[in-house]
């Protein structure tokens, strides 16, 4: 079986900057040859931290709208940040036009164009803040295990405090993120992915019962001035909060994310958010580190209601350069 690919750049508009992506496409006479099987050997091959699949509409079937499975080099996943934008920018600037929503396995996400090659999409939500910490589950484990011994934890002790105190909070089912507020750009410059931290091995579960089938990572952030920060990512400045990243886990740091980023702009909204209805604008710049740059826009929109502030619409925006085209052949 042979099968077209595409890379991109996720995130930017300057080739190798941003994160890289790989995307399959995967015609309508063989979805029903390719299982899921394949799609993860695939993703290993690519060695990407993510690669998708973008599923061919069938002639009688919905021409706006393609199925897309999202693959780490692990797991399937039901949504990611820049799997999105990425994708989202090669079917309508590239392959089809007249495509307005990507669906997959978070639900569909509707996608609005933009200038300059630019994307917004609109992102299935089910927000939740889980009640443990990591200092719930480590230090009040009982283990014995210190937190300056526990393995996977920061060796700076401001970064490591931070690490056992951040909210742990998911986006969708599927999808949480331990988001690890820092004080300072030095601070965040010392983060390392030297060390993995195993969620799953825990002394205690993590997250709440009905969350647990989850990947889960932490998502490091600092508060900046937006007159400070250089870039591409002009897009946007004025009235929104910006802020810096760093995805660093699983043994690898990662250039750009979407679904952190998402999470995190939900997160505070929530926490942070204004009474009654309004628009909270978040510009986030990731992979800095790294030296591959990636500009991150996330806009969410909310209610008030009786309990509170309601995250009502959470809006995904970025930009995609392709870079590699070509085949590949796979044995099914």
């Amino acid at each position: 079986m042979e099968l077209q690919f595409a890379t991109l750049d996720v995130f930017t508009s300057t080739r190798m900057q941003g994160n890289p992506l790989a995307v399959v496409s995967v015609p309508a006479a063989l979805q029903d040859r390719l299982p899921q099987a394949a799609k993860q050997k695939i993703a290993r091959e690519f060695n990407l931290s993510e690669t998708v699949f973008l599923h061919e509409a069938a002639a009688d079937g919905n021409r706006s709208e393609r199925r897309v499975d999202i693959f780490t080099t692990e797991q399937e996943i039901p949504f990611a940040g820049h799997p999105t934008i990425g994708t989202a920018v090669l079917a309508r600037y590239y392959l089809h036009p007249h495509v307005d929503t990507l669906v997959t396995k978070a639900g569909p996400i509707g996608l609005v164009p933009q200038d300059g090659r630019r994307i917004r999409a609109k992102i299935p939500h089910n927000v939740h803040l889980h009640a443990n910490t990591l200092a719930d589950v480590i230090i009040g484990s009982g283990s014995g295990t210190g937190e300056e011994d526990y393995p996977g934890l920061s060796p700076v002790p401001e970064i490591r405090a931070a690490e056992l105190a951040a909210p742990v909070f998911s986006v969708v089912r599927g999808m949480t993120f331990v988001l690890v507020r820092l004080p300072s750009l030095g601070l965040l410059g010392r983060v390392t992915e030297a060390a993995r931290l195993d969620f799953a091995g825990l002394p205690k579960p993590l997250l709440d019962e009905a969350w647990r089938d989850s990947f889960v990572c932490r998502y490091y952030y600092v508060d900046v001035d937006p007159d400070k920060e250089d870039g591409e990512g002009e897009e946007g400045r004025e009235g929104a909060r910006h802020i810096r990243t760093r995805m660093v886990e699983l043994g690898f740091e990662d250039p750009a994310t979407g679904s952190a980023a998402s999470a995190l702009a939900s997160y505070l909204t929530l926490k942070e958010g204004r009474k009654g209805e309004g628009t909270n604008r978040f510009r986030l710049t990731q992979g800095v580190e790294m030296g591959r740059r990636s500009d991150i826009s996330v806009d969410t929109t909310t209610r008030e209601t009786s309990d509170g502030v309601e995250l009502v619409d959470l809006w995904l925006g970025g930009t995609a350069v392709v870079v590699m085209k070509g085949s590949l052949t796979v044995d099914v």
